[in-house]
């Protein structure tokens, strides 16, 4: 199995011509909100197989005799989860010949390789990264594409493509004020009636989607218009879930606990480590480091719409 990375290059395109504004501003990142609803699947090194069962017709006309039918079939779906690793290399020299070189300790055989001010800030931006790169994964994932970061796991726009059991959905050229009503009316209709009424059955849709949603509910009602702050949206009695990293045109209607996030440890998320090099091998670099195991993907897959 190869071994995946996160590429994340520091330029460095500052002038330092004294004392500059303290401060950093970031870019505001894409959140990783899908993984989060997900059926988490832990403890999973490589590749794991779970079980599915189907009840068979269990009913029978009463008599004084045992008849076993309908005990069903027992089967199960494979999974796997590719490793990924974060590897970061920051040198002393490129702190000290900028403004950032004020907020060094003094001393040329200091440790200290970056700022804690920068340090903290490294660490924080990183975590905002690896969320937003791993909801574009969650969704348009594409091991057969270059395209970083999709080519490190498939989705599951390209999953539930390849599934015949599936139900699909024809999509719009684009979803708008206009079409929104009508297009996710579409997705709705769709919705197996077995699963119609589960506490957990969600349609994800893109922040253009939803916004496209809630601009149209505002120009139906006054009331809505003056009271957008619901903690949760609905379509009907289906629950709306923005999912950042879906194709701004598809939507997916599932129940959340037949998706299923699968990982190693939970925590290994948020595990970054920071590994000075100069008191060690002498060279004046700081690494940050970590690793994960990621995957998505779902059991039954004949009560999931894609709208695409």
């Amino acid at each position: 199995m190869k071994k995946n990375d996160f590429k994340l290059s520091f330029t460095d395109n500052t002038v330092f011509t004294g004392i500059d504004a303290e401060g950093f501003y970031a870019e505001a990142l894409l959140t990783g909100k899908s993984k989060e609803a997900f059926k988490l699947i832990p403890n999973v090194k490589s590749k794991i197989k779970l079980g599915e069962l189907s009840i068979g017709d269990i009913l029978n006309d009463a008599d004084c005799s045992f008849s076993s039918q309908g005990e069903g079939t027992l089967s199960q779906k494979a999974f796997e989860v590719a490793p990924i690793k974060i590897n970061l290399e920051y040198c002393q020299r490129t702190f000290e010949v900028n403004y950032l070189s004020l907020l060094l300790r003094p001393g040329s055989n200091s440790d200290e390789i970056v700022p804690p001010t920068v340090e903290n800030f490294l660490l924080d931006q990183v975590a905002k990264k690896v969320s937003a790169d791993t909801e574009q994964l969650v969704w348009k994932g594409n091991t057969a594409t270059a395209s970083y970061p999709l080519s490190l796991i498939d989705g599951l726009e390209k999953q539930l493509l390849a599934d015949a059991t599936v139900i699909d959905v024809s999509a719009t050229a684009s979803i708008t004020v206009g079409n929104v009503i009508d297009e996710l009316t579409k997705v709705y209709n769709a919705i197996p009636q077995e699963i119609m009424g589960a506490d957990d059955l969600t349609i994800f849709l893109s922040p253009v989607a939803l916004r496209a949603y809630r601009q149209a509910l505002a120009a139906a009602s006054s009331e809505a218009y003056f009271m957008q702050n619901y903690p949760e949206l609905h379509f009907l009695d289906v629950r709306l879930s923005e999912a950042p990293g879906i194709t701004a045109n598809k939507m997916v209607a599932a129940r959340t606990s037949n998706i299923l996030l699968l990982t190693d440890l939970m925590s290994d998320f948020d595990d970054i480590q920071i590994l000075p090099q100069k008191s060690v091998t002498g060279v004046p670099v700081v690494r940050m480091i970590g690793e994960f195991k990621f995957g998505v993907g779902y059991i039954f897959g004949s009560e999931i719409v894609f709208y695409n």
